[in-house]
C-alpha cells in the first residue's frame, strides 16, 4: 500500500508539478536536470539556494528544480553519497576505502547538535572533509550523467504531453457528426 501511494505521488508530482508548467521545454527540462545534479552534491542545507542560484544563472525554470533536491536527506543519505564515493574513491584510488567511509559517518552521528543548527552542519562537514575529494568527483559525475539523462527525458516528456494536450483539445473543440 505504501509503495502504491508514493508512486502515484511522484506521478502527480511529475504530471502536474513538471509537464503542466508554463515555460518552455528548454527551461524545465533545464531546471530539473539542475535540481538532480545539485541533489547529488555533498551540500546538504545549501542545495535548495544552489538550485535556484544556478537556474537563475542559467536561466532555467526555478521551481521545477527545487523539489528534485529533497530527494537527497537524512533517510537517502546513503543511497546518494555511498555510491558518489565509491565512484570518487574508485577513481582516485588509494585512501578511499570503504572503512574510511564508514569512520566519517561514525563521526558525523557523533555530533549531538540538532541537525537544523549551524553546529551540526560544522560537525558533518568536518567529519566528512577527509573524503570529501572522492565524494565531490563521483557526485559531480554521477550527477552530471543523471543531469544529462533527466534533461533528454523530461525536455521529451514535455514535448510528447503538450501534443498529446493539444490533440486531445482539438478533438474536444471539433464539432460533433
Amino acid at each position: 500500500m505504501p509503495h502504491r501511494y508514493l508512486v502515484r505521488s511522484l506521478k502527480d508530482f511529475f504530471v502536474y508539478r513538471v509537464l503542466h508548467v508554463d515555460d518552455t521545454p528548454h527551461r524545465i527540462a533545464l531546471g530539473v536536470a539542475i535540481g538532480i545534479f545539485v541533489t547529488w552534491t555533498p551540500t546538504i542545507g545549501l542545495q535548495m539556494v544552489l538550485t535556484v542560484a544556478l537556474a537563475t544563472l542559467l536561466r532555467a525554470n526555478k521551481a521545477v528544480g527545487v523539489p528534485f533536491v529533497w530527494i537527497s536527506n537524512p533517510f537517502t543519505f546513503l543511497l546518494i553519497y555511498l555510491p558518489a564515493y565509491v565512484v570518487g574513491g574508485f577513481l582516485l584510488g588509494g585512501r578511499y576505502t570503504l572503512s574510511a567511509f564508514s569512520e566519517a559517518l561514525r563521526n558525523a552521528r557523533a555530533c549531538q547538535a540538532p541537525w537544523w543548527t549551524w553546529a551540526h552542519v560544522k560537525g558533518f562537514f568536518e567529519a566528512f572533509w577527509p573524503i570529501y575529494p572522492a565524494v565531490w568527483l563521483g557526485s559531480v559525475l554521477i550527477g552530471g550523467v543523471l543531469a544529462v539523462v533527466a534533461y533528454v527525458l523530461v525536455y521529451r516528456a514535455v514535448v510528447v504531453f503538450r501534443r498529446f494536450r493539444a490533440r486531445r483539445g482539438a478533438a474536444e473543440d471539433a464539432p460533433g457528426e
